[in-house]
């Protein structure tokens, strides 16, 4: 009957626990780090991100947005024309992800987003480009693994802005 007892009270306290994620509705969290990039050049990229929890999808997941600054140092011109000069692009725009509840754990996050805005190139440029300014589009998959509710390491695969893969640290709020 003991068993049977503590069986029933341990169904009951599981069901009555609700599921907890790292990234809920009124989430706010930072991340920063580098990229490595995908065209002009080896040089890594200088990356940070913001986002904020706003629309829940059920027990799918939640909406978040946000905003992205990167800053690549990239080589300009085709190869007849380089010069062995690096020059930085700046990337700044806005994005939204959907962070997918597929872990009951506090310790992992799974996203995947798009993002859009503007790339800045500093002047004066070789024939390659015409226009300091410029749009890009970018689409990503990511995760996050917390340490606590406060401190965690991200990565992200995707193109679009300066890297193809980005990876650093994350901080919640």
């Amino acid at each position: 009957m003991k068993k049977v007892t503590f069986i029933l009270l341990g169904v009951l306290f599981a069901l009555s626990v609700q599921a907890q994620h790292v990234f809920e509705k009124g989430s706010l969290m930072f991340n920063g780090g580098i990229g490595l990039p995908y065209n002009f050049g080896f040089i890594p990229s200088i990356n940070f991100s913001g986002e904020y929890g706003t629309i829940p999808t059920g027990d799918v997941g939640l909406v978040s947005f946000g905003g992205l600054f990167e800053m690549q140092f990239a080589k300009y011109g085709s190869w007849k024309t380089y010069d062995g000069v690096t020059k930085p692009v700046i990337y700044l725009g806005p994005r939204a992800a959907w962070h997918l509840h597929v872990f009951n754990s506090d310790k992992w996050d799974v996203y995947g987003g798009v993002g859009f805005g503007i790339k800045f190139r500093p002047q004066p440029f070789e024939d390659y480009y015409k226009s300091p300014i410029t749009g890009y589009g970018e689409g990503f998959v990511g995760g996050r693994m917390m340490f606590s509710k406060k401190f965690g390491l991200y990565a992200e695969l995707g193109g679009g802005a300066g890297a193809f893969m980005r990876f650093g640290v994350t901080f919640g709020f």
